[in-house]
C-alpha cells in the first residue's frame, strides 16, 4: 500500500480531488448506513490492527464531511475507533522506528498510517468542539438552566472535560515516539506539526483550560513540538494570537510559558513571547488607530507581560527594554500601567540591595526614571498604578536614600490631583513613606531643626581646629609689608643663589619658623629662599610652579609667604599634629555624617509638614476614599509626633456617613486609647496623659465632637474605673509634674464622662465641694459644671444641702472678687434649677446678696448722682436675665412634665378604680376627692408660683358652672383628662410665666427700668454693661409677652442705632429667638431685620442672613417682597455671605412654590431705578435665581407675568432686566405661546438694543436641538418682531411725527407714574406694613379703605421716637407701589399662599 502518499489538507474537499500519486477519498458514507460501516472497519482493526485505516478511512472521514449533522452516537462510535487506534499507533511504531535503518515502503506506509489517523483524530475533536458548542448555545437559546443539567448533558454527548484529557494525553504520548524518522530527510513537514498543535490552541481559547491539569498537557504537548518539531516561532504567534482575544487565556498561557521556561529548558521563550507582543501590539495599532488595542488586546497583553515577570523576573529583565518604547504611547495607558509594573517588578526582586553591577545599578536608574516620570502621566489610571508602585518599592526599601525626597515631594504634589484615585493612592504613599522612614521614630520638624543646628555648630568647630583662621593681627601686619615682600621676591626671583648648609638638617617646623622669623626681621629674601628650598619637600607642588608663568609664580610665592606668616604657630610637634589632624578629620567626617543624616531628616519632616494642610482639607472631600484615607495618615503621623499632623478630625463625628463616623471613632481609639504598657496602673496613667492632651489642644466646638465619643467609649468599656481615678489624681495635681492646664483637662475630661455617667460625680461630690468650688476661676467654672450633671439622675436636694451652701458662697467670692464671672454664674444657675427642688429660693437669696453688695459700692457723688461699679451692676444684670431664662425652663419643661407626669397616673387610678367598680367595688369617701388633692400638691410644689397664682390655679381645675365652696369633689366633677387636662396644664404654665415672673409686682420685674436706661443710654453704659443689659431684656422678652411687646421698639431701636457690632448681632438672634416664641408680635417688625441686609458691617450681613434664612425655611416668617433684598445678597461683595444667601434660595426654591411666587416682585424690586442695582450684579443674581425655577409651568407662567411687566415699566434699564431674564428661560412650545399671544406688551420696547439682543438670544438659544414645532413657533416669533420693526421704518418714512410719537412713546398711558418723594436712605422692598397681617382680605376692599388701614397703623407707629424718619419713607413707597401695581391674579395667588 505504499503506492501512494497522503497528504494533510488544509482543508477537506481537496482529499476529495484526484492527483497522480495521491490519496483522494473515493466514497463518501451516507449518514444512515454510518454504524454499519463504522462496525465494518471494527472488525477490520481487530484482524489488521492499525493498518486498517488505510482501507476504511473513508468510512472516517465520513464523519468529517457531514460534521454537526450526525448524532452523538455516531460521531462518539467513530471516536472512540480512532482513539483506540491513535493508542495502538504507539506500540505499533516502536519497533520500527527503534530500527536505524527504515525501508522506504514501510516509512512511506506507516507515515500514511500516522498521517490518516492522526488527521481523524484532531478533525473529528474538533467537530465535537463545534457541535458542543452548537448545542450549548441552543440550550442557552431556549432557556435551559442549571449547572447539574448542562453537566449530565454533557456526559451523555461524550465529549466532557475528562474526555478532551485523554485526548491530549494520547496525543501526547504518541509525539514521544522520534516520528521525524518516518519523513525523508527526518523533519516533520510543517502542516502535520500544525495538524497536531490546533487542539493544543483550541483548548487555550476555550475555558477548559483553567483546568490545571489540561493546561500543563497543553505545554507538555508543545513543549515537545518546539524541542523536536520546529514548532516554536509559530507556537509565539499563535499564542500572542489567542492573547488577544481570549481573556481567559492569560493566565493559563502566563503559567505554560513558565512551565516551557523551567521543564523544557526555553530560557528565551518569555523575551520572545515580549518581542512578540510588541511587534502585535505596533499592527494592531496600525490597522485600528488603537481603539481596540486600548479594549481588549492591549488590556490582554497586558495583563500577561505583568504576571509573567511576576513568574520570571530575571528573564524578563532584558526583556522590557523591547516593550518599553510604549511609555511614551498616549494611545494605550493599559499597556503603559504594564511596562511600568514589570519594572516594579523586577526592581523589587532582581534590582536592589548593594551587590548590583554597574550595567544593573544604570538599568535600575532607568526604571526609577520612568516610574517618577509617569508620576505625571496623562492618565490618571497610571498616576494611580506608579503611586502604588512607589507604595510597594518603598515598602520593601527599593528606593534608594538619594530618590525618596524626590519622590516624597512629587506625590505631595498629587495630593491636588483632580483623580479622586490619585489622592488616595498619594496618601498612601505619604502614610508609607511615613512609617518605613530610614531617619527617626521622632519626627517634630522644631527638635529636627534644633539637633540640626547643634550638631552643625560642632562641625564648624572641628573644621576651624583643623584649618584655624589666620590671626587678625598677622594679617594687618601682613598688609602693610605686603608691597616690600612682593617688590623684593620680584627683583631677586631670577638671582642664582645656593642652598644654606644649615636648611638641609633642618626639620618642617623649623623651615616654617624660619620662615616667619625672616618675615619679622624683614628678611625677605631669605624667607624667600626658605619657601623655595621647603619647596622640594612637595614635590608635585613644585612640578605645578615650574609649569606656570613667571608672573603667577610671583603670586604663588608670596600667597605661601602670607600662609605661613598669618596662620597661628602651632605649638606641637609634626608628628603629634599629624596625629591630632587625623583624629579631626576622623571627628569631621563622623559630624558630616550626622549632619547629613540631620539635613535629610528635617528635610523629609518639612516635606510631610507641607503636605498636611491638603491632607488635612481633603477630610472634608465627598470622596469617601478620601477622608478613610486622610484619617488614616494622620493616625499613623500622630504616632511620630509630628506637630503639623495634630489637625482635628472630631469634627467627622458628626459626618452623616457612617464609614467616616466610625473610622474617626477607631482612629481616635487607636491613638489615644491604646497603650503599650501591661500593668493597670501605667496603662490608665498612659491612657489618661493622652487624653489630658488631647483636651488641652481642642476648641470648644471640638469638645462637643470629643464629649460624644468619651460617651462611646464609656458604653465600650474602654474607659475603666483605674483610668477616671487617674483624671481626679490629675485634677487635684496628686501627680507630680501636673500644670494647671493639665488639671483643667482633666475636669474637662470629669465633666465628659459624668455626663455619661452621673455616679462619678456624685461619689466625689465632697472633693468637687472641698477643693472645686474654692479653687481658682476655671476649676469652679468646671465644677459646677461638673455638678450639673447630676441633674441627669432625676434626684432632688433640699435647698438647705451642703452643696448648695458651698456653692452660694463660691458664687458670691466670684462676684465680688474674680476677674471672671459669666460662665461660672451660668453654670451654677443650671445646676441650681436641674438638682434643687425650689430653685427660685436659692436664686431669690443669690439675688438679694448680690444687689446688696451693689448697693454697698456705691459711690455717691452728690444728692441726686450716684456712680455704681460697671462690673458688678454687669455681673448682676447677667445674673438676672439667666435667672429669668432658667425659670422659663423650669416651667415649660421640668413643672410641665411632672404636671403631665401626675395627669397619667391619676388617670391609671381613675382606670383602676372603674374596673373595681365593675369588679362591685364600692369606692370609699375617702378615695372622694383625690384628684383634687392630687390637683392641689401639685400646685404646692410648683415653686415658681406665688400663693396666689396657686389660689388662681385652684379654682381654674373647679368647673365655673359649680361654685367652689366644697374643697372635695368627685372625680365626675373635675371633668379634666387626657389632652384637656395637658392644654389645662400648658395654659396654666403659660399665665405664670406671664403674671409671676417679671410681670408686675414680682422680683425680677423691679428691674426693667434699670434695663431700659441702660440701653436708652449707650453713652453713660460700657459696651459690657449695654451688652448685658440687652441680653438680659431680651431674656425677659422671651418669658413674657406682654415685655416683649412693649420692648420691641427699644430692642428695634438699639439694633438701628447702636454702633457696637456685638451687640446689634446679639439682637438679630435675640429677635430670631423671639419670633419662634411670640411670631404674631415680631412680624410688624421683620422688615427691620431685612434693612440690615445692606449693613456695612460684615458680621452683622452674615447674622441677618442666617436668621432670616432660618426663620423663613422654618415657616415663621412669610416670603414676600422683601425677599428681593435677600437677593442682593447673592452678589455680595463678601463670598462667604454670597454662598449662605445661595444655599437659602436653593432650600427655598425646594419649599413648593415659595420662590415662583415672589420671582416677578424680585425682579421688579432689583429693575428699580432708586435701587440703582449695578446691572451685572443684577444679571449675576437673576441668573442664579431664574436658574432654580425647573418647572415647565412655573416657567410659562413667568413667562406672561414678566411679559405684562413690560407695561409697567417706565425706564430702559427695566426693558432690558426683564428682557433678559425672559432669556435666562428654557422655552418649550406653550412658554413660545406665551410669548407670542403678549407681544402687544413689550413690541414698543424692541427698539432698545438690549431689548433686541434678549430676544436674539431667546430665539437662537431654543432653535438649536429643537423639534420642528419649537423651530416654527420661534420662526413666528421672528417674523412678527420683523413686523414691528417694517410698521416702525414705514412710519417714519411717511414722516407722521405724532403717530411716530404715539408708537415711541415709553410711558404707558394707562399707568401714569407720579414722581415719588425723594428718599433720605436705601429702603427695602416694600412697606413696613406688607408685613404687618391684614386688616381685610376681602379682594374688592376699595383702595381707599387700605390706605385708611396702612395710615392707622403708622399713626400707631408714630408714637415711637425712633420711628420718626420712616414716615416719609414709606409714603414715597407707597407712590411707587402705584407704579408696580400687581396684577389681580398675581394678589389672589398670594392670598391663596
Amino acid at each position: 500500500m505504499s503506492h501512494f502518499e497522503f497528504c494533510i489538507p488544509l482543508k477537506k474537499d481537496e482529499l476529495l480531488e484526484a492527483h497522480a500519486g495521491k490519496y483522494h477519498v473515493e466514497d463518501i458514507v451516507q449518514p444512515r448506513l454510518l454504524l454499519s460501516k463504522l462496525q465494518n472497519a471494527a472488525r477490520s482493526y481487530n484482524s489488521e490492527g492499525v493498518e486498517y485505516i488505510l482501507e476504511h478511512f473513508d468510512t472516517y472521514f465520513s464523519i468529517i464531511v457531514h460534521g454537526g449533522k450526525l448524532e452523538w452516537n455516531e460521531i462518539n462510535k467513530g471516536f472512540e475507533h480512532i482513539l483506540r487506534t491513535v493508542k495502538s499507533l504507539c506500540a505499533h511504531l516502536e519497533p520500527i522506528l527503534q530500527e536505524q535503518t527504515i525501508d522506504e515502503d514501510v516509512r512511506v506506509k506507516n507515515s500514511n498510517i500516522v498521517k490518516m489517523v492522526i488527521y481523524l483524530f484532531t478533525e473529528i475533536m474538533k467537530i465535537k468542539d463545534v457541535k458542543l458548542a452548537a448545542d450549548k448555545l441552543k440550550k442557552l437559546t431556549l432557556g435551559k438552566k442549571g449547572k447539574k443539567a448542562v453537566t449530565e448533558e454533557d456526559e451523555l454527548c461524550g465529549w466532557t472535560e475528562a474526555d478532551r484529557q485523554t485526548a491530549l494525553i494520547t496525543l501526547h504520548l504518541v509525539l514521544q515516539q522520534p516520528l521525524s524518522n518516518l519523513w525523508d530527510p527526518p523533519l516533520a513537514e510543517h502542516n502535520f506539526v500544525s495538524m497536531v498543535s490546533q487542539p493544543c490552541y483550541n483548548a487555550l481559547e476555550d475555558q477548559i483550560v483553567k483546568s490545571k491539569t489540561v493546561r500543563e498537557i497543553v505545554f507538555q504537548i508543545l513543549g515537545v513540538l518546539i524541542k523536536k518539531y520546529n514548532h516554536g516561532t509559530s507556537c509565539l504567534i499563535k499564542l500572542v494570537q489567542i492573547l488577544q482575544i481570549a481573556e481567559h487565556s492569560v493566565s493559563p498561557i502566563c503559567a505554560g510559558v513558565v512551565q516551557l521556561t523551567k521543564d523544557f529548558g526555553l530560557g528565551t521563550f518569555g523575551p520572545q513571547m515580549v518581542r512578540e507582543i510588541a511587534e502585535a501590539l505596533a499592527s494592531s495599532e496600525e490597522d485600528s488607530g488603537g481603539v481596540s488595542t486600548e479594549q481588549g488586546a492591549a488590556k490582554n497583553c497586558g495583563a500577561f507581560l505583568l504576571e509573567l515577570t511576576k513568574e520570571l523576573p530575571k528573564e524578563m529583565t532584558s526583556a522590557i527594554a523591547m516593550i518599553q518604547s510604549y511609555l511614551e504611547s498616549d494611545e494605550s495607558y493599559t499597556i503603559r500601567i504594564s511596562v511600568l509594573g514589570m519594572m516594579c517588578e523586577v526592581l523589587s526582586v532582581e534590582l536592589r540591595g548593594e551587590g548590583l553591577s554597574d550595567e544593573q545599578r544604570i538599568q535600575r536608574d532607568d526604571f526609577l526614571d520612568d516610574l517618577y516620570e509617569h508620576m505625571h502621566d496623562l492618565s490618571a489610571y497610571v498616576r494611580h498604578k506608579v503611586l502604588q508602585f512607589w507604595h510597594r518599592l518603598m515598602r520593601e526599601s527599593c528606593i534608594p536614600v538619594t530618590r525618596q525626597h524626590s519622590v516624597l515631594q512629587r506625590a505631595a504634589g498629587r495630593l491636588r490631583d483632580k483623580a479622586a484615585l490619585v489622592r488616595k493612592a498619594a496618601i498612601q504613599l505619604l502614610k508609607v513613606f511615613l512609617e518605613c522612614n530610614p531617619f527617626s521614630a521622632q519626627l517634630k520638624l522644631e527638635i529636627l531643626e534644633a539637633d540640626l543646628a547643634k550638631e552643625q555648630q560642632i562641625l564648624e568647630d572641628l573644621q576651624k581646629k583643623l584649618n584655624p583662621d589666620p590671626d587678625p593681627a598677622l594679617v594687618k601686619k601682613w598688609g602693610e609689608i605686603e608691597k616690600d615682600v612682593v617688590k623684593t621676591i620680584k627683583e631677586k626671583m631670577d638671582t642664582l643663589t645656593q642652598d644654606e648648609p644649615d636648611l638641609s638638617q633642618a626639620t618642617l617646623d623649623n623651615l616654617y619658623e624660619g620662615i616667619r622669623r625672616s618675615i619679622r626681621e624683614k628678611n625677605y629674601f631669605k624667607a624667600y629662599l626658605v619657601v623655595k628650598h621647603t619647596e622640594r619637600l612637595y614635590p608635585d607642588a613644585k612640578l605645578l610652579r615650574c609649569e606656570m608663568e613667571k608672573s603667577d609664580q610671583l603670586d604663588y610665592f608670596v600667597a605661601l609667604l602670607r600662609n605661613i606668616f598669618v596662620i597661628p604657630e602651632r605649638r606641637q610637634s609634626l608628628t603629634q599634629q599629624c596625629e591630632n589632624e587625623l583624629a579631626l578629620h576622623k571627628r569631621v567626617e563622623e559630624k558630616e555624617s550626622v549632619v547629613a543624616f540631620l539635613q535629610e531628616s528635617v528635610n523629609f519632616s518639612r516635606v510631610i509638614s507641607e503636605a498636611i494642610p491638603l491632607i488635612n482639607s481633603l477630610l472634608m472631600s465627598k470622596q469617601a476614599g478620601d477622608v478613610s484615607e486622610a484619617i488614616d495618615f494622620f493616625t499613623a503621623a500622630h504616632h511620630f509626633n509630628i506637630d503639623a499632623a495634630k489637625v482635628n478630625m472630631l469634627h467627622l463625628v458628626w459626618s452623616p456617613d457612617q464609614d467616616k463616623r466610625e473610622a474617626v471613632e477607631r482612629a481616635y481609639r487607636e491613638m489615644y486609647l491604646e497603650s503599650d504598657s501591661k500593668a493597670e496602673r501605667a496603662r490608665a496613667f498612659a491612657i489618661a496623659s493622652k487624653l489630658v492632651t488631647l483636651v488641652g489642644a481642642v476648641d470648644r466646638g471640638s469638645a462637643l465632637a470629643l464629649e460624644h465619643l468619651v460617651d462611646n467609649w464609656l458604653t465600650k468599656g474602654d474607659i475603666t474605673p483605674a483610668i477616671i481615678q487617674v483624671f481626679w489624681e490629675i485634677f487635684l495635681k496628686k501627680i507630680d509634674g501636673t500644670t494647671d492646664s493639665d488639671s483643667y483637662a482633666a475636669l474637662t475630661l470629669l465633666v465628659m464622662i459624668s455626663k455619661a455617667k452621673p455616679s462619678v460625680a456624685l461619689a466625689n461630690i465632697e472633693v468637687i465641694q472641698t477643693h472645686g468650688l474654692t479653687g481658682d476661676y476655671n476649676s469652679r467654672r468646671l465644677s459646677a459644671e461638673l455638678l450639673t450633671s447630676l441633674g441627669n439622675k432625676s434626684q432632688k436636694y433640699p435647698a438647705d444641702h451642703a452643696i448648695f451652701t458651698s456653692l452660694y458662697e463660691s458664687l458670691l467670692e466670684t462676684f465680688s472678687k474674680c476677674d471672671k464671672f459669666a460662665s461660672f454664674a451660668s453654670n451654677s444657675i443650671d445646676f441650681i434649677y436641674a438638682v434643687c427642688d425650689t430653685p427660685d429660693v436659692i436664686c431669690t437669696k443669690i439675688l438679694a446678696e448680690m444687689y446688696k453688695r451693689v448697693e454697698e459700692t456705691v459711690i455717691k457723688e452728690g444728692e441726686d448722682e450716684a456712680s455704681v461699679p460697671t462690673e458688678m451692676l454687669t455681673r448682676f444684670i447677667f445674673v438676672l436675665g439667666h435667672v429669668a431664662l432658667q425659670q422659663l425652663i423650669y416651667l415649660d419643661i421640668c413643672v410641665y412634665n411632672e404636671l403631665r407626669r401626675r395627669n397619667e397616673v391619676r388617670e391609671v387610678r381613675k382606670a383602676e378604680e372603674k374596673r373595681k367598680k365593675k369588679a362591685g367595688a364600692l369606692a370609699t369617701p375617702a378615695r372622694r376627692g383625690r384628684a383634687d388633692d392630687l390637683r392641689r400638691q401639685t400646685l404646692m410644689n410648683a415653686s415658681s408660683a406665688s400663693a396666689a397664682s396657686r389660689n388662681k390655679r385652684s379654682a381654674s381645675v373647679v368647673s365655673n358652672k359649680t361654685p367652689s365652696t366644697n374643697t372635695t369633689m368627685t372625680e365626675e366633677e373635675a371633668g379634666l383628662e387626657g389632652a384637656v387636662a395637658d392644654d389645662a396644664d400648658a395654659e396654666y404654665i403659660r399665665s405664670v410665666c406671664e403674671l409671676n415672673i417679671v410681670g408686675p409686682g414680682t422680683a425680677l420685674a423691679r428691674y426693667l427700668p434699670l434695663l431700659k436706661w441702660c440701653l436708652s443710654h449707650p453713652a453713660r453704659c460700657s459696651p459690657a454693661l449695654q451688652a448685658a443689659a440687652a441680653l438680659t431684656y431680651t431674656r425677659y422678652m422671651l418669658v413674657s409677652s406682654v415685655v416683649c411687646e412693649e420692648g420691641l421698639t427699644l430692642m428695634v431701636t438699639v439694633l438701628k442705632k447702636s454702633k457696637a457690632v456685638s451687640l446689634r448681632t446679639n439682637l438679630t438672634i435675640a429677635f430670631a429667638d423671639l419670633t419662634l416664641r411670640f411670631p404674631n408680635l415680631t412680624q410688624p417688625w421683620t422688615h427691620h431685620i431685612y434693612q440690615i441686609l445692606s449693613d456695612e458691617e460684615l458680621e452683622i450681613r452674615q447674622c441677618a442672613v442666617k436668621m432670616l434664612s432660618f426663620l423663613v425655611l422654618h415657616e415663621m416668617v412669610r416670603v414676600k417682597g422683601q425677599i428681593a433684598d435677600m437677593a442682593l445678597c447673592c452678589a455680595d461683595r463678601d463670598p462667604r455671605v454670597a454662598a449662605m444667601t445661595r444655599v437659602f434660595f436653593k432650600q427655598l426654591s425646594q419649599k413648593g412654590n415659595a420662590l415662583y411666587n415672589v420671582m416677578p416682585d424680585i425682579i421688579s424690586r432689583l429693575s428699580d431705578p432708586e435701587l440703582n442695582v449695578p446691572e451685572e450684579q443684577y444679571r449675576v443674581i437673576m441668573k442664579y435665581i431664574t436658574s432654580l425655577i425647573q418647572k415647565d409651568r412655573q416657567m410659562e407662567a413667568l413667562v406672561e407675568k414678566l411679559c405684562h411687566r413690560f407695561k409697567l415699566s417706565t425706564e430702559e434699564r427695566q426693558w432690558r432686566d426683564l428682557a433678559y431674564c425672559l432669556s435666562l428661560f428654557t422655552y418649550n412650545e406653550r412658554s413660545l405661546r406665551k410669548l407670542i399671544e403678549n407681544l402687544d406688551c413689550y413690541k414698543d420696547k424692541l427698539h432698545c438694543a438690549g431689548v433686541m439682543e434678549s430676544f436674539t438670544t431667546i430665539m437662537n438659544n431654543t432653535s438649536k436641538m429643537a423639534r420642528t414645532e419649537v423651530k416654527n413657533l420661534v420662526t413666528e416669533l421672528g417674523d412678527k418682531i420683523e413686523e414691528c420693526f417694517a410698521v416702525r421704518d414705514r412710519d417714519e418714512a411717511e414722516g407722521d411725527s405724532e403717530a411716530l410719537g404715539e408708537k415711541n412713546r415709553v410711558e404707558p398711558r394707562a399707568t401714569p407714574r407720579r414722581k415719588p418723594q425723594r428718599r433720605n436712605r436705601r429702603r427695602s422692598s416694600s412697606s413696613p406694613d406688607e408685613n404687618e397681617p391684614p386688616e381685610n382680605t376681602e379682594p374688592a376692599t376699595p383702595q381707599s379703605v387700605r390706605k385708611s388701614v396702612r395710615k392707622g397703623a403708622q399713626r400707631k407707629k408714630v408714637t415711637y421716637n425712633y420711628n420718626s424718619d420712616d414716615s416719609a419713607d414709606e409714603d414715597g413707597q407707597n407712590k411707587e407701589d402705584d407704579v408696580f401695581k400687581k396684577p389681580t391674579t398675581r394678589k389672589v395667588t398670594r392670598k391663596h399662599n
